[in-house]
């Protein structure tokens, strides 16, 4: 008999975690989302992470306090949070311009993981509250967690709000007399942003609490210490507190739903609903309703050709081609693998389609498809060995995918696994050799199609949520495949924006803050109308050039040049820009200002595990002020992306005005995870506290760096399971 060792319950624990998403929920399960966002018990947070990807949508309300978070879990030591919070018992503004809408703060969070937990040690995290917003309820602290068998018991210590208590003087004092006192965040939106002489100050106060895993493994019950004084609210919103003790239930109908109930400050109720999800392990749902991959007519023990085509066999590729119906095969291409054929060449043994993938996410996926079509196409002797798959993008030559066709075969009849038909799969650079071309397939130069389009304004002092709903339509007509013109015409069906009356106050020349009047002004509107050309410039140069209506703001003239060198993981950009603002009808016509804008750009990958993606961005933005936009973003496997950024020009905070510099947190989604199509279009969900004139760039259409992403080989290998789908 075969004796396994019994495992830790932190062991228990991570694989309960991970078995969430499948639908398994276990006993050991724990961590739960506080009523701030991110894990915690009710108002304080703890050591505890998330599931790495892990994604939660958090509300709560505690009097007179409504909390709406999103917590993102990029890495295993990394949490992120932010959040808009509703005081509703304080007004937004003057009742002229907000009406009876309540005060509206935004916030954010992270919290770092010191030390992992160990048989004798705790798990440490250092945090954050309220980082990037007004700092109202702004907080630091440092907190540990132990678990023993189902209770897991948290202590920390706080300054700023979670430490609001003041038990213990301020160590730090003894450096600096002004760490003794914090200042008391005064409600000016002006001064949202600028956080820096607050941190650590000011008297700390201890936390801490136990959840406990009931019989009932659906059940949890959480009893905290609040290091908060209530009765020291900012804003002076001063709240009577009974007690310092907060009690509540988590109860989780099924994995995914955590709701929430319980009593804190000794006599408010609070309630929570909290919705979680693994964006590392989603995968596609677009086979729900995609059609069946095509099977393969010839198997790898197929009977030779008959005689009476033994003729064919020894044809010469020329002689091939006149009777093989490549027009056909191009077609099926198109249907069956998403791949919009511009030629078909040969060389020796090898086939190789040229041509753009344009229906499904993972490349692996359409390289697959296409090699069952041709290998049910071709004559099945050995006269073509390898296919391989030439990926274009708007006639540009990106890389090549090989596959051979023989292991592709063995591994569809499950002959090989799929680590052995790795090897049988190359990715190389666009080849400089001599192929001969039998099949150039005719050029469709007129496309069209028409959406839904939507817009809105969050979080403003007009309404939480300005809304747009428009009719689009999208038309693009091709001259070469190199170059066209593609434009949008956007009509407005349904909006709010009746209640639109605020514009930001700016110490600099208004290039976003006229927002309200490029969305209020017209019902119909050409967003963009631009002219394209790009062309690859050598084996690792790439670039563009474009002119017209580059975007809903903006018209001009502008190119861009790339060096992105097959294998690396690093690649250089420049753009330049010259443009002017357009008529707020966003039709014909500009305004006054125009301004030369570009930037140098560096793009890097770090990690093979966990893998990181870098953008660091130098130049002259739309207002004139020059400085760098830095963007860091978590990879998953399987596309799933989780990032931030940062811009820090040469004004000054007070130049700036409300924010003190532009940042902002996404995640992108390709949205194969949300619709049972299979499609190469990705959601992206931006959170930006602030819509400010400072650090604003061009928002170009197109970018060489995201055209060229068959050049990361990467990908494709880590998803080389999609190959027989």
């Amino acid at each position: 008999m075969i004796r396994t060792r019994p495992r830790p319950p932190r062991r228990l624990a991570l694989c309960a975690l991970g078995l969430a998403v499948s639908g398994s929920l276990h006993a050991q399960d724990m961590v739960t989302q506080s009523d701030w966002g991110g894990a915690g018990l009710l108002q304080t947070p703890t050591a505890r992470m998330e599931p790495e990807g892990q994604i939660s949508l958090t509300g709560s309300y505690t009097s007179p306090y409504a909390r709406y978070n999103l917590s993102m879990q990029p890495f295993p030591w990394l949490e992120g949070s932010f959040r808009y919070m509703s005081i509703n018992n304080r007004r937004y503004g003057r009742p002229e311009l907000s009406g009876d809408q309540k005060f509206k703060d935004k916030s954010l969070d992270f919290k770092i993981r010191l030390w992992e937990e160990s048989h004798r040690l705790p798990e440490i995290a250092f945090g954050m509250r309220d980082v990037g917003g007004t700092g109202l309820f702004s907080s630091e602290y440092l907190v540990a967690n132990k678990r023993f068998g189902n209770f897991d018991v948290s202590l920390g210590l706080a300054t700023g709000y979670i430490g609001n208590r003041g038990d213990i003087a301020n160590p730090l004092r003894l450096i600096d007399d002004r760490f003794e006192t914090r200042p008391i965040p005064f409600p000016d939106i002006t001064q949202a942003g600028r956080r820096g002489g607050d941190i650590f100050r000011g008297p700390i106060g201890v936390f801490g609490g136990v959840s406990w895993q009931t019989p009932l493994e659906q059940l949890l019950v959480k009893v905290e210490l609040d290091g908060n004084d209530y009765e020291r609210e900012p804003q002076g919103n001063n709240q009577v507190q009974d007690a310092p003790i907060n009690i509540g239930l988590v109860y989780r109908p099924r994995p995914g739903i955590e709701l929430t109930a319980g009593i804190e400050r000794g006599n408010t109720a609070v309630f929570g609903l909290s919705l979680n999800g693994n964006l590392k392990n989603a995968r596609s749902n677009a086979p729900l309703l995609d059609r069946p991959a095509p099977a393969l007519a010839r198997h790898a023990n197929a009977v030779p050709a008959s005689p009476a085509n033994a003729d064919d066999d020894t044809e010469s590729p020329g002689t091939q081609a006149a009777v093989i119906d490549w027009s056909g095969i191009a077609d099926q291409l198109q249907s069956e693998a998403g791949i919009g054929v511009s030629r078909i060449t040969r060389r020796d043994r090898e086939l190789i389609v040229h041509g753009s993938q344009n229906r499904y996410f993972f490349g692996a996926q359409g390289v697959g498809r296409g090699s069952r079509v041709l290998d049910n196409a071709l004559p099945g002797d050995d006269s073509i060995e390898w296919f391989t798959f030439a990926h274009e993008r708007v006639g540009m030559p990106i890389a090549e995918t090989s596959v051979e066709r023989q292991a592709f075969a063995d591994y569809v009849e499950r002959r090989i696994d799929l680590d052995t038909l790795a090897r049988k799969v190359e990715l190389n650079p666009p080849a400089q050799q001599h192929r001969e071309e039998v099949y150039r397939a005719p050029l469709e130069r007129f496309q069209y199609g028409i959406g839904p389009g939507y817009q809105q304004v969050m979080g403003g002092p007009d309404a939480f949520i300005l809304y747009q709903f428009s009719a689009n339509l999208h038309a693009n007509w091709r001259f070469s495949r190199h170059t066209w013109l593609d434009g949008t015409v956007s009509y407005d069906l349904l909006n709010n924006f009746d209640k639109f009356r605020y514009d930001a106050p700016t110490n600099l020349p208004r290039v976003r803050t006229w927002q309200r009047q490029y969305l209020t002004t017209s019902k119909l509107t050409v967003p963009t109308l631009q002219l394209t050309t790009a062309h690859q410039l050598g084996r690792d140069w790439y670039g563009m050039a474009y002119a017209g209506y580059l975007e809903s703001m903006y018209g001009g003239v502008g190119g861009e040049v790339l060096y992105r060198p097959f294998g690396e993981r690093w690649a250089v950009g420049l753009d330049v820009n010259q443009v002017r603002q357009r008529n707020f009808n966003q039709r014909a016509g500009f305004r006054d200002y125009e301004i030369t804008t570009g930037h140098v750009t560096g793009y890097f990958t770090f990690g093979r595990e966990q893998r990181v993606q870098a953008l660091v961005s130098a130049g002259k933005y739309l207002a004139g002020d020059i400085g760098a936009t830095v963007n860091v973003a978590r990879r998953f496997d399987n596309g799933v992306t989780m990032g931030a950024w940062a811009t820090k020009t040469n004004i000054s905070s007070a130049t700036f005005g409300e924010g003190s510099f532009d940042k902002g947190i996404y995640f992108s989604v390709p949205m194969d995870f949300l619709l049972p199509r299979p499609t190469r279009a990705r959601a992206n969900i931006v959170w930006q506290p602030l819509f400010r004139d400072g650090g604003a760039k061009l928002v170009r259409r197109y970018s060489l760096y995201s055209l060229l992403g068959e050049r990361d080989g990467e990908f494709l290998f880590d998803n080389l399971d999609w190959i027989d789908r």
